[in-house]
């Protein structure tokens, strides 16, 4: 089985990385633990990270039963990124770059119903910074996908 844990900023194409890959969505599970889909609550979740990473291990386990590729989307905290290396050693930890004039030009133009507020405010939730701690903490073990082909 192969496992890769995926990782970027907000609109960094993480949503279209390895399409054909079985996919855990991590936010699915945070919904799933905290009962709502409110963006504001989702992005208050770092006091949880280790049921998170509990949760995403026990949906592993069993998608690994079915699926060869697998894909852990959108993991935001470091806690989770160790937990989940711990637990899966031989797992790949991809990191996806893109341009932060190209993440806010998504941003703009996907016209998400959770897209409440501007691409300055929502790059700069406390979640999304604890994304970017992963790139500092994990930066010798991660591989960095540019995930943008200028136009």
């Amino acid at each position: 089985m192969k496992l890769t844990l995926l990782v970027g900023r907000i609109c960094s194409g993480k949503s279209s990385y390895k399409p054909d890959a079985c996919r855990i969505v991590v936010s699915n599970i945070v919904k799933d633990i905290i009962k709502s889909s409110d963006r504001s609550e989702l992005q208050n979740t770092i006091h949880l990270a280790k049921r998170i990473s509990t949760a995403i291990d026990m949906v592993i386990d069993t998608a690994q039963n079915v699926f060869d590729d697998i894909v852990v989307d959108g993991i935001r905290q470091p806690e989770i990124v160790e937990d989940l290396m711990l637990s899966h050693p031989h797992a790949d930890l991809v990191w996806l770059e893109v341009p932060e004039e190209e993440r806010k030009r998504r941003y703009e133009t996907r016209k998400d119903a959770k897209d409440t507020e501007s691409f300055e405010i929502a790059d700069n939730k406390a979640i999304e910074l604890e994304c970017q701690k992963i790139f500092c903490i994990f930066k010798d073990q991660l591989t960095v996908v540019h995930n943008y082909t200028q136009k």
